[in-house]
This record gives structure tokens, sequence and C-alpha cells, in this order.
């Protein structure tokens, strides 16, 4: 509610998207009590007709910024600028695989910004890492398992990939990565973690993490999985698994669900356990990432405001790094405060106990 009550201050907000799958219910009637909120929906964003209907209602007359979490404008993008010239402004997108739905398409027809990769985004794919862990421990244990001993593999060590990595060795699972990219792969093996090729990951592993952004995992790999072994996604399951074909009856499998959360998917006498139904198994858990959120969405507002104060040529932008130290500067005043009377509350418990 901050980030849109600042970014309301910048420039009208015309319309909020709530993400079907992770979209707080409480928040979510906050939210349309406030603004305007439209249903989001990948495939009617892909039909440029319909997108450029829906941007020029929405629009009024004025120039738009599209802020994106996820790559959602991407593929009409270049229809629907061509098809409004001189009202998107330009695009922000936040996360790492919709950047790279962006760079995909080549040549940009508009400005956009992306911090995906904004130093000020690491405390919040750190602690992504740790609330997709605490979820995947929270399900072990409805299942009568502990994580503590268990082999994990982690496919994907970007930012959220590596975060996942530390919590699982932080709680005591055996970790190993596997990493297409060399400089990342080499990164996790100078860390200590395990490495293997993937077939060989999937058949040692009791947990399998997917953090690529890029569907690592199709429905021909179930069959290299460890018995009994338990499947979690990072982010949305369309990023992470094509498991389409999962519930067609020429595939085989039959399912049962375990718990809420959580279902065993069995074929030829094999198993798995699949969480979350693929999707970023913390949606399932209220995620508090705390003040550290403040961080990103400063610099989100930042950039959104720079698209709406001055033109900008087509192409890929980042915000300048002296706006980057403000923002630090301005968050470290606001909550250092905050943060220091809470760690003294609990030294003095602790002194006391």
């Amino acid at each position: 509610m901050d980030f849109l009550a600042a970014l309301n201050r910048i420039a009208a907000v015309a319309a909020v998207l709530p993400k079907p799958k992770s979209a707080d219910h409480a928040t979510l009637e906050e939210v349309a009590s406030r603004y305007q909120c439209d249903v989001l929906s990948r495939g009617r964003f892909a039909d440029p007709g319909w997108l450029a209907t829906y941007l020029v209602d929405r629009a009024a007359g004025r120039r738009l910024v599209l802020a994106d979490i996820g790559g959602y404008y991407a593929p009409a993008l270049a229809a629907v600028c061509s098809a409004m010239p001189g009202t998107i402004a330009g695009v922000v997108e936040d996360t790492e695989n919709g950047l790279r739905r962006y760079l995909a398409l080549g040549a940009l027809p508009c400005p956009v910004y992306s911090v995906a990769r904004s130093p000020l985004k690491e405390p919040e794919d750190r602690l992504v890492g740790e609330a997709i862990v605490f979820s995947i421990e929270s399900l072990l244990r409805k299942l009568g398992q502990v994580l503590a001993g268990r082999r994990a593999c982690v496919l994907g060590f970007g930012k959220i990939g590596a975060g996942v990595a530390a919590a699982l060795h932080a709680r005591h699972a055996q970790v190993s990565v596997v990493e297409t990219d060399p400089v990342r792969h080499a990164h996790a093996i100078s860390i200590g973690y395990g490495s293997a090729p993937l077939p060989c990951a999937l058949a040692a592993a009791d947990l399998v993490v997917s953090a690529t952004g890029s569907r690592a995992i199709g429905v021909e790999h179930l069959g290299m999985l460890r018995e009994g072994a338990v499947l979690a996604g990072a982010t949305s399951a369309d990023d992470e698994f094509d498991l389409t074909d999962l519930h067609s009856p020429a595939t085989g499998f039959t399912h049962e669900a375990l718990v809420d959360g959580a279902v065993r998917y069995r074929q030829d006498g094999r198993s798995f356990v699949l969480l979350g139904n693929g999707n970023a198994v913390n949606f399932l858990h209220t995620s508090a990432l705390g003040p550290a959120i403040h961080l990103i969405k400063a610099e989100i507002v930042a950039a959104m405001a720079r698209l709406a104060a001055e033109p900008h040529e087509p192409g890929l932008y980042e915000v300048p790094g002296d706006t980057r130290t403000r923002i630090a500067a301005a968050w470290v005043e606001a909550f250092r405060p905050h943060i220091a009377r809470a760690v003294g509350v609990a030294a003095e418990w602790a002194a006391h106990r």
C-alpha cells in the first residue's frame, strides 16, 4: 500500500493488475477500494489487439508508464507501441524472468527500465529464498518429514537460487547445484556446494527446487527423479516447469492430495511429490520480507518517475547509481532506529533470561 501511495504522488495510478496466483485476498480488497483493479492474464496480454484496446481505455488520453512483474507486456509490446504512438512512455520490469522476456525481443520498441539486477534488490532476493525454504520445511513437517540431512538439489544459481541454497544449507540440508552459466556454476562450487549434471543430480536428490525461470523440468525429466522425491518451484509454474501433460491419461500418472499444497504423483510404481502445484511454494504462506522490500519498491518509483518526467529513446535502462545511493541512505535513515530498537529489545530480553 505504501508503494501505491508513493506511486500515486508521481502520477495517477490508472489500474492495478493483481497477479492471480499470489494475490492476498485482504490486500486485494483494500487495493480495490482505492484504485481500479483489473484481471491479469498472460493469454490476453499477449493479444496485441486486446491489449491496445485495454490500454487506450485506461489511458483516457494520457501517456502511460507500465509497471511489470514477469514480462506480461513483452509479447505484444512492439505491436502496441506501433498502434499507440506516443502513448507508452515506457516499462519498468521488476524480475529477472521478466527482463529475459524483454531482452528476447531484440530491439526494444520503447524504453524499458529493469531493476532485476539492481544491488537494492539483493536483500529481497535473499529473503525470498528464505521464504521459499520456510514453506518447503513447513510442508515437509506436515508430511511427517524433516529438512535437516536431506539431499537437496537447486536448479539455477541466480540470486533467488543462491538464496534458496543458502537457506537450505543453514537448515543442514546437503546442497548441490545445477547451473548452466559457467560463472555462476564456479561461484556455487567455490562456496562449497556439490555439483553434478542434471540427470545425476535429479537421481540423487530427495528434494529438488527449481529456480531457473526457464522451464528446467519437463515431463521427460520426471522419470529421473529419485523415488519419493519432493519437487518445488521458486517462481511461477509456467516459468519453472513444463508439466502440461502431467494430467493427460497418455502419460499414465495418477495423483492424490496428501496435505494442502502437496500432491503425490505415481507412474509405473514410482512416485514424486509436487509442492504448491508447481507455483512458487512461498505463495502458500505469507512471505514477510520486512523493511527490505521498500528498497526495490523505491527504485521502481524512481524509474517510473524518470519515464513520466522526461522522454527516453527506446532501449534498456537502469536507475543511475547516485539515485540508488540516495534511496539506500534514505532507507537507512528511516529504518535504522526501528531496527536498532528491535535489536535492543532482543538483547535486553536475552540478558534477563
